[in-house]
C-alpha cells in the first residue's frame, strides 16, 4: 500500500511540474550569483519547489544492425556547455545517505555517492556539500534535511529524481532530495554483465542540480554529466567535462 501511496504522489507532482515548468523557465536568472553568503537571510515559511526527472536513454530509431540504414555522421560533441536552472546554493549542504537500495550488485553505495560529489566540490573554491551520516528516511518531503534514497516508483524510465525547494525571490536552494529508482538494479563499477545502473555514475548528475546546472538534452551535449539521459552499464558521468566545470565555478569560483 506504501508503494502505491508514494507512486500517486509522485505522478500528481510531475503533473504539476509540467504545468508550471514553463514559468520556471521563464523565471532562469542568466546570471545566478556568486554563491557568497555573508549574511545568510533566514529560511522563508514557504518555498517553491522544482523537480528534475532523468529518464532512460532513448533507443535509437537508425542504430545500425536493425535492419536500417546507417545512421548520417554526427554533430562533433561540445563540450563546454552548460545552462543554469536559476537555483543556487548559498551555504555548504549537509546531506544523508539512505544505504538500502536492495538490487544492488556490488559496492559501498555511501562511498560511491560520496565520491560523485567530491567531483564537484575539487572543482570549486567552496565546499558546496558535506557528508553528515546514513538515515532510514526515504523518498523526497520537506522536512529540513537532504536526504539521498532508493524508493520505487513509476514510470519505470525513469532512472532517478532530483528534488529542489528555493526561494523564488532569492533563487537560493534550502533543501534538496535525491531518489533513485529501485525499479531498476544499481551497481558500482565496473557493472560488467550484470547491466545496472552505476551509483556514483548517475549521483554525478543528479548532484549537478542542487550545484544550479540545468539538464542538456541535445544530442551534442551527450558527453556532458549534465547530459539529461543516461543508459545502463554507462560511467562517463563519473568525471565531469569542461562545460560543467565552468558551470560550477561561475556560480561557486574555482579553488
Amino acid at each position: 500500500m506504501k508503494t502505491k501511496f508514494l507512486v500517486v504522489i509522485l505522478i500528481g507532482l510531475l503533473v504539476i511540474l509540467v504545468v508550471s515548468s514553463s514559468k520556471l523557465l521563464a523565471a532562469k536568472s542568466a546570471d545566478p550569483g556568486e554563491g557568497k553568503n555573508p549574511d545568510r537571510p533566514a529560511r522563508p515559511e514557504k518555498l517553491e519547489q522544482v523537480i528534475f526527472v532523468h529518464p532512460v536513454a532513448p533507443d535509437k530509431a537508425d542504430a545500425p544492425g536493425r535492419g536500417k540504414k546507417p545512421p548520417k555522421d554526427e554533430e562533433p560533441k561540445d563540450n563546454t556547455y552548460y545552462e543554469f536552472w536559476g537555483g543556487y546554493l548559498d551555504d555548504t549542504a549537509e546531506y544523508y545517505i539512505n544505504p538500502n537500495i536492495g538490487l544492488v550488485t556490488a559496492g559501498d553505495p555511501v562511498m560511491a555517492v560520496n565520491e560523485a560529489v567530491e567531483a564537484w566540490d575539487s572543482v570549486t573554491a567552496a565546499d558546496v556539500f558535506s557528508y553528515a551520516d546514513t538515515t532510514e528516511k526515504s523518498w523526497y518531503e520537506e522536512d529540513g534535511q537532504n536526504i539521498i534514497s532508493w524508493v520505487k516508483f513509476i514510470p519505470r524510465d525513469y532512472i532517478a529524481v532530483a528534488v529542489m525547494w528555493y526561494d523564488p525571490e532569492t533563487m537560493i536552494i534550502y533543501e534538496f532530495d535525491i531518489v533513485f529508482n529501485t525499479f531498476h538494479r544499481w551497481g558500482i563499477d565496473p557493472v560488467g554483465k550484470d547491466r545496472a545502473f552505476d551509483i556514483q555514475n548517475i549521483a554525478t548528475h543528479e548532484f549537478g542540480h542542487p550545484v544550479g546546472l540545468d539538464d542538456l538534452y541535445d544530442e551534442i551535449y551527450s558527453e556532458l554529466t549534465m547530459y539529461g539521459y543516461s543508459s545502463k552499464g554507462e560511467i562517463k558521468k563519473c568525471s565531469l567535462e569542461e562545460g560543467d566545470v565552468t558551470g560550477a565555478q561561475s556560480i561557486y569560483g574555482a579553488p
